[in-house]
């Protein structure tokens, strides 16, 4: 049976990794290296001043590094303290063979490779716990100990991996690695559903997600119940169909699925925002998704094309015009206040030979959604029963007969009496309400 070589930590022991060869190029990594090979030229434990240049400069970074995260807000497994925080901090950043590998499946000891991964794991934890109070005793440093220094609380979910960090098990610490990559994802996966593309590409997490829930939507019964449905045919079975969401401003489309995070929030269900400018970047974002174990929702909000611009194109062939299958985990849903995507003009009729091709080349965008729902402005009995119910979930105090006349007002001053109007109207009924009793106390 194999077993774990464990030797005195120096500064090539870190060379040694293999999956995570990359730890080696992050700077903390590189200087601490430089830390101890500092040290190790000073074989007296004098403190050289390339021995404090490399000392105080890794103090540096971590406290950069701590200092840019949100303590309420970190994404991995804390660890006991701000060296172990930074070091896995980079771990779960790193996208390798295992951390791939974990994010689709489970490990087990039948894994070819296991053996080597354990290696690594015995490595790691020498960094991870490697004895800074006795390092900077030694060196007879008199400056504060920040590495050791706890600044997060341990949750719950991390007990066990923290455990296995501190009990210095290296089997325990690359199954429970494995479990929580497989559980939570890693790098910019990890811990995060919502995301926005820059012009380049490349995802960015949403930190402040929409937090509204299907309840919060009132109306349209028949159209979140079918959403929901192909939503969840897509994280299930991989099936589901492309969605467009159309009808008047206002009545709920976006928040329809923007709600989906919510009702999916206990899935691996990602949702990725495409602005109008950005559909072109759509075929690489395929490849960068489709290897992926992640259901994803590309969400293109208030779709539309005016008559000259050739962009629907790119979205015709990204729905169903190409030789190459999109990929089976990725869908698009898409909100438009028009019917059919694209502006149609009656001189378009007028001057092409063929009137009939032009009105089914402008028809042929919405018809390759294969799931179309409709979103009318609701009538005024229904506008004011939204009115109502939004009141009482606020928390508004006014009388009915006083409600639906301010209602009715409300609504003559706005371009529709949609659900969008509703909540304006409530909200600023129940600012005006606090400001009435702020006043009268």
């Amino acid at each position: 049976m194999n077993t774990i070589i464990e030797e005195t930590f120096t500064s090539a022991t870190p060379l040694r990794l293999v999956f995570f060869r990359k730890m080696n190029d992050t700077p903390i990594v590189k200087n601490f290296l430089q830390v101890l090979e500092a040290s190790e030229n000073n074989p007296d434990a004098s403190a050289s001043q390339d021995f404090l240049d490399a000392y105080y400069q890794l103090n540096a970074l971590l406290i950069k590094g701590a200092m840019e995260s949100k303590p309420s807000s970190h994404m991995h497994p804390a660890g006991g303290s701000l060296w172990q925080y930074m070091i896995l901090k980079h771990l779960f950043n790193d996208e390798n063979p295992f951390s791939l590998f974990c994010e689709s499946q489970l490990l087990t000891k039948a894994h070819p490779f296991y053996q080597s991964m354990l290696e690594d794991a015995s490595i790691l934890l020498q960094i991870l716990n490697f004895s800074w109070d006795a390092f900077i005793q030694n060196h007879g440093i008199r400056t504060e100990n920040i590495f050791s220094k706890a600044i997060y609380p341990e949750a719950a979910i991390e007990a066990s991996f923290n455990a296995a960090i501190r009990n210095n098990e290296p089997e325990l610490f690359l199954n429970t690695l494995s479990g929580y990559i497989y559980n939570h994802g890693f790098g910019i996966f990890l811990n995060h559903a919502s995301f926005k593309l820059n012009n380049h590409g490349q995802l960015l997490p949403i930190i402040n997600e929409s937090m509204q829930t299907m309840d919060d939507l009132i109306g349209n019964t028949l159209q979140k119940k079918e959403i929901i449905q192909n939503t969840k045919a897509l994280i299930d079975y991989n099936q589901g169909l492309n969605v467009l969401l159309q009808g008047s401003m206002g009545t709920g489309k976006s928040s329809t699925v923007r709600a989906l995070l919510h009702t999916f929030s206990d899935t691996r269900l990602k949702m990725i925002e495409i602005k109008r400018d950005q559909l072109g970047l759509i075929p690489q974002l395929f490849k960068q998704l489709e290897h992926r174990p992640y259901p994803c929702i590309l969400f293109i909000d208030d779709l539309t094309f005016e008559t000259r611009d050739q962009d629907y194109k790119i979205l015709k062939g990204v729905l169903e015009g190409s030789l190459e299958a999109n990929p089976k985990n990725v869908r698009i849903y898409a909100t438009s206040n028009r019917r059919h995507l694209v502006e149609e003009r009656f001189s378009e009729r007028q001057d092409a030979v063929n009137a009939r091709e032009v009105l089914e080349e402008k028809l042929s965008l919405s018809s390759r959604f294969g799931l179309i729902l409709t979103y009318s402005t609701p009538n005024q009995k229904e506008y004011l029963s939204i009115v109502h119910e939004l009141a009482q979930s606020i928390g508004l105090t006014m009388n009915p007969e006083e409600l639906d006349a301010r209602a009715i007002a409300w609504g003559g001053r706005h371009i529709n009496t949609s659900g969008r109007t509703a909540e304006q109207l409530v909200r600023y009924l129940f600012a005006e309400q606090k400001q009435v009793q702020s006043v009268s106390q």
